[in-house]
């Protein structure tokens, strides 16, 4: 499955998100030969034509014969020859130069395509929720359903119970290595510890400490392997 698709009346968008250099051309000409008779699940029509394929990325890279979307700082396009449809075509041409620093956050923050390094990054501000005074813990399956938000339901359930698994896969690591001591494990759920004290700047100690476990710069070699 793509990170994200989009039905309309003239067609069907498909694409794959990367916050890393790698190129997405595999994926993308996977996704050209998907069969959008899968669509009917989530209330789409079958269509004729192949998907518009286009990656998303912070740093342009060489995805041939797809087309890119850059969005670090401001919306930049390449490769939009590659997008058939005209008036989509269009409505990305226009929109470069658009600050996106303005634009309101992504509800969701994980999706079930992510890489261990990518669920990190996803998990980091449900993880700091641990450490408010009223927090009763939560559970992988809880993250999951609050990293996914609105896609949630949309989701199949193997889907789910595999990224629940990544994120207990994820979790442990933090909980024995990056934050042992601050959070435990107890009764299902990942809860903080009293290692914590209430004085000023406690809080940055933790999420700087989520912030080099995030660092995907920092992993060691066994962990690229996952």
């Amino acid at each position: 499955m793509p990170d994200i698709f989009a039905c309309g009346p003239n067609g069907w968008v498909v694409l794959e998100l990367t916050n890393n250099n790698e190129s997405k051309k595999g994926q993308l000409d996977g996704n050209k030969n998907l069969d959008s008779r899968s669509l009917s699940h989530y209330g789409c029509t079958a269509y004729s034509s192949p998907p518009e394929t286009i990656s998303s990325r912070l740093i342009e890279n060489e995805d041939a014969g797809h087309c890119q979307i850059i969005v670090y700082n401001t919306f930049n396009l390449k490769n939009e020859k590659f997008i058939n449809d005209g008036i989509l075509r269009e409505a990305f041409v226009t929109t470069k130069g658009v600050d996106l620093k303005r634009l309101p956050e992504i509800p969701f923050s994980l999706v079930p395509e992510m890489k261990n390094y990518e669920i990190r990054c996803g998990l980091i501000d449900i993880v700091m929720q641990l450490f408010d005074e009223k927090s009763e813990g939560k559970t992988a399956y809880q993250m999951c359903e609050e990293g996914l938000e609105r896609l949630f339901g949309l989701v199949p359930q193997t889907a789910r119970q595999s990224l629940i698994d990544k994120i207990k896969q994820e979790m442990e690591v933090l909980k024995d290595k990056d934050l042992a001591g601050y959070i435990e494990f107890k009764d299902g759920k990942y809860r903080s510890t009293s290692k914590l004290k209430p004085y000023p700047g406690s809080r940055q100690v933790i999420a700087l400490k989520l912030k080099s476990w995030a660092d995907r710069s920092q992993r060691t070699l066994h962990e690229f392997d996952k």
